[in-house]
């Protein structure tokens, strides 16, 4: 199993380098919280945009579908 090594970025405190992957990883567990708080937030916000469309989409077809029927009533 491979020792995970990391170093430090210069120009933020806050990023680390796995010199293993080479990817660099922020640190700081209050931006990684806020971070996971606003993406869930950005999510519900995308889920309700998502259904007030669907919303719409089932009015206006029962609006279509009522003046189809006030149509054949009418005849």
């Amino acid at each position: 199993m491979d020792v995970v090594k990391f170093a430090k970025v210069r120009e933020n405190p806050n990023l680390v380098r796995d010199m293993n992957s080479k990817a660099i990883l922020e640190n700081d567990v209050n931006a990684l919280n806020k971070y996971k708080e606003e993406r869930e937030q950005r999510l519900k916000m995308a889920k309700v945009v998502q259904e007030h469309d669907q919303m719409k989409n089932d009015v206006a077809e029962i609006k279509h579908l009522l003046k189809e029927l006030l149509g054949k009533v009418d005849k």
